[in-house]
């Protein structure tokens, strides 16, 4: 019987992106855990983790000894799990787990790439994290990404040989459920109401931290240069609180509302017209692929990822990375033509459903086990998780 071990540091990101792989294989009669960090903060999500899994420390820390101790664990934990594939999910915290794998002579280690960090930034800081990911392919039997447009940058850029990169089906981390993104209009009347934005003319969505790699401060300065905070039009944030949305520039920008974090985002994105993403790297982003899903036009720069999440002129507008104008201008489009909402907002539901609905995704997850990696399915197994 082949064990698979799925190991993430994050029990946030467990939850969302992959215990949903844990089930699945579950399900088709292959033996998978989740390994995860005991993280004392989001001890009630790890109590929602519903899957076999053992808590265990393994994201990449600089101190030396804490290095070593949880290298030791986890070689540890795995001779005693013997499981015969490692499966290593974000750059950070895949460091210790392929590095114990490697070590322990674990025959598949397979290391997936949710985006490439260095590649916005510049300086020591890009090199580093640059030379994360080398070294994580170097450990790694088999490297998966989550974007095409990221996949051809890694072969293009050195970090892999077109050998051995590999997407998923069509991208993401684990596609979507359609099903959660289908509003009625009674639904999308009432979230309107609940963030006070049921008399708008025009409703843009941010998803993020207000930080400036996601373009956050860009994004500000182009709905201020748009005026459209001045024609009763709104900029709902979901991330961040109005407090910190006025620090970012030092003032107040009108039309912006911060919602601070929000557990369900299905009424903020009822309640918006359009989605934004600016950012300076991506994987593959997820509020772009919600917002598709419940059938909105998106906004988002050129970047790799992002251009995977968005076809230019048929499910939105792609602008160039840093330029307040060109995004200021894509902004002011969609406002003023509900016409050219509707039909993007319609496309990208669309190639939401044609390329990333969840049982793609995970249909092309069990062929990459089977065919690629030679998985036999334990039929004793099939459908008892």
């Amino acid at each position: 019987m082949v064990k698979v071990v799925h190991n993430i540091h994050f029990p946030v990101s467990a939850r969302s992106f992959v215990m949903p792989l844990v089930v699945f294989l579950n399900k088709n009669g292959i033996e998978t855990e989740l390994w995860v960090e005991n993280n004392l903060k989001h001890t009630s999500v790890i109590q929602q983790l519903n899957v076999p899994k053992q808590l265990i420390s393994s994201d990449l820390v600089i101190n030396p000894f804490q290095f070593y101790r949880r290298l030791s664990n986890f070689c540890n934990q795995l001779r005693e799990s013997k499981p015969k594939i490692l499966h290593a999910h974000q750059s950070r915290a895949s460091v210790i787990p392929l590095l114990a794998a490697y070590l322990e002579k674990i025959p598949v280690r397979i290391y997936h790439n949710h985006g490439l960090p260095y590649l916005g930034y510049q300086g020591i800081l890009r090199w580093l994290l640059r030379s994360l990911e080398i070294l994580n392919i170097r450990l790694a039997t088999h490297v998966l990404l989550v974007s095409n447009s990221n996949l051809e940058v890694a072969q293009v850029d050195g970090l892999l040989p077109k050998s051995k990169g590999a997407v998923i089906a069509n991208g993401s981390a684990v596609g979507i459920n359609l099903n959660d993104f289908e509003f009625s209009t009674d639904f999308v009347k009432k979230a309107k109401e609940k963030f006070g934005v049921s008399k708008a003319n025009f409703v843009l969505a941010y998803v993020g931290r207000p930080v400036k790699r996601k373009g956050f401060h860009l994004l500000l300065k182009a709905w201020e240069k748009s005026g459209l905070g001045l024609k009763n039009n709104y900029l709902l944030i979901a991330g961040c609180t109005d407090a910190e949305c006025d620090n970012v520039l030092g003032r107040n920008v009108v039309g912006v509302k911060g919602l601070g974090y929000l557990k369900d985002l299905r009424e903020f994105y009822a309640a918006c017209d359009a989605l934004t993403l600016p950012s300076k790297h991506e994987g593959f982003p997820y509020s772009l692929l919600e917002a598709a899903a419940a059938g909105k036009p998106l906004i988002g720069t050129d970047i790799p990822g992002v251009r995977c999440a968005i076809v230019h002129n048929q499910t939105g507008l792609l602008v160039p990375f840093d330029d307040e104008e060109a995004l200021a201008n894509a902004i002011i489009q969609l406002a003023s033509d509900p016409l050219l909402r509707l039909r993007l907002g319609q496309n990208a539901r669309k190639r939401a459903e044609e390329q990333f609905s969840r049982e793609i995704v995970l249909a092309g997850l069990l062929n990459f086990y089977q065919k690629d990696l030679g998985v036999e399915i334990d039929e004793s197994l099939v459908h008892k998780v």
